[in-house]
Parts: C-alpha cells; structure tokens; sequence
C-alpha cells in the first residue's frame, strides 16, 4: 500500500517531536486535572459575510496555576521552534496547497485555530495571554485576575456529571453567564474565566456571539510547559494590541490571499478575485469590545 507524501512527512513530524522531548529540560509546574472545552463563535469571514466556528481547547490546572491553549496550534508552534522542524513545517504546507489546487480543498493545509494562550497564576492573581494581532506579529499583556468581579446566584443545572451553580459577571465589554461546579475546588475556567468556588464547566455571553462548553474532565499530571520561542511576543497593552488586530482583520483578506498565493517553494497559485465585503450589521466581534471606548 502506498503511503501518501502528507502521511510521509506527519510521520517524520512526530520523530523530531519524540526525539526532542528526550533532551533534558527543566520541571514545569503539573497539572491535577485535564479539562476539553468546546470554543463556538461566530466569526466574520474576509468578505464580510457571518460564519460559525468551533476551536477545541485544552485547560491544565492545578490549585495554583493553569494553562488554556489549543494543542493543534501548540503543535505547529513546537515545530517552528527549529530548523528541522520548520522545514518539515514547509513541505506540508506545499504538499497541502497543492492538494487545493487541485481538489479546492484547503484542510490539509497546517494552519492554526485560534492563536491564544492563557497563563493563569491564581496565586499571584496575574493572568498573562499571548495572542496574535497582526500578520506575523504577536504579543502579550498580563491583567489582575480581580478584574473579575461575579455575581452568584442560586439556579443549579447539572453538567458532565456535576451540579453547577450559576454565575454572572461584566468583563471587558460582554455580560457573561456561566456555570461552576463546587465540586471540582479549582478556582478556574475556560479562556480567562476564573475566580469562583468551582471549576467553571459553561459559559456564554449575553449576545450569542461566544460560548464556552466542557466537553471532557479527567485527572492529570500533564507539565504545563511554556509558550515556544516566548521571546518573540512584544510586551504589549492589551487595548492597543486588541486595536492593532482589528485593524489587522479589516486587511486580513488581501494578506491570507497572498499566502496562498505565493507558496513557499516558489510557485504560484491562482485564485478568484475577492468577493466585495459586506458590513457588519450583526456586529460581529472579539471576545473583548472594550478596545472601542
């Protein structure tokens, strides 16, 4: 049987990455427990026209720190991290671009969902986030975890297993309403949620826009390992990074055309014209809307 040039290089993929988690690094702090969230949102594409996403996220935590990060893109990050894997990064880029051209399916194509990473240092009561907010460009900004300030309330529903208590809280420009499990004593949630007397296992902001939804809990003594290559994120504020990558978005369609235009062996693929972008009438926007103000 014939094995296909993407499965080839996957698989050499996962020798760089076995081979370099043998070297000898330092301990990193362990988790107690692995929590799978769903992330769906709705989103507007470069054309201005309305779609629905759904990024899978990982939080690792314990009583005193957690991290909350999608793996897929934790994965590319580790291989960009080296020369051999950088390399091997560019060969499935071309061999998935040459899929869509000849297919117009662009699945194969590595690309990342969701470029967020979230530190939580509960005692210390800094969150740090690393993001993305620009073509190539990234950053990060630490915020008090005080910031969030929750109401609670008595509705219960059961979630996972677990009875969950409502909360409800006005953060950075959304009202959100989530659900906490007091018996899960981890302080924590999804993406920056935090602060209650449980694990946050749901949440969702008032407009529809953004939602949060465990999908899985098991007990854990994964290392919450560091961000890759930290020293290329820019220290940062978090409005102006947050404006930077608006700004960015409004141009994303003539840079994303580019790229796949201009693959990175040299040849050149032909597309479409874009279509002309339709405005925003949903007021579709990020997580955080305070970047207006």
């Amino acid at each position: 049987m014939k094995i296909s040039r993407l499965k080839v290089a996957i698989i050499l993929l996962g020798t760089i990455i076995v081979a370099s988690g043998k070297k000898n690094k330092p301990d990193y702090p362990r988790a107690e427990i692995k929590v799978s969230y769903n992330y769906h949102h709705l989103a507007l594409r470069n054309d201005g026209e309305v779609m629905t996403s759904d990024h899978n996220y990982l939080l690792l935590a314990n009583t005193e720190r957690s991290k909350y990060y999608n793996y897929n893109n934790e994965y590319i990050d580790s291989l960009e991290s080296t020369p051999q894997g950088r390399k091997l990064h560019d060969q499935l880029i071309t061999i998935g671009l040459e899929q869509y051209r000849k297919t117009g399916d662009n699945s194969a194509v590595p690309h990342k969902k969701g470029q967020i990473y979230v530190f939580k240092s509960l005692k210390d009561g800094i969150t740090t986030v690393y993001d993305t907010y620009g073509l190539g460009e990234q950053g990060y900004y630490d915020e008090p975890i005080t910031e969030l300030e929750w109401t609670v309330g008595d509705s219960t529903k059961t979630i996972l297993g677990y009875e969950c208590i409502r909360a409800q809280t006005d953060y950075h420009g959304r009202h959100w309403t989530v659900w906490f499990a007091p018996e899960i004593p981890l302080h924590d949630g999804p993406w920056k949620l935090c602060g209650l007397p449980g694990l946050i296992l749901e949440a969702a902001d008032s407009t529809g826009q953004h939602s949060f939804t465990a999908t899985g809990i098991e007990n854990s003594n994964q290392e919450m390992y560091p961000i890759y290559q930290s020293d290329r994120y820019d220290k940062m504020d978090r409005i102006n990074m947050l404006k930077a990558y608006a700004t960015y978005r409004k141009n994303s369609g003539a840079y994303s055309r580019a790229l796949i235009m201009d693959t990175p062996d040299g040849t050149k693929i032909e597309m479409d014209a874009p279509r002309q972008q339709k405005d925003n009438t949903q007021k579709i926007d990020f997580l955080e809307t305070d970047y207006h103000e």
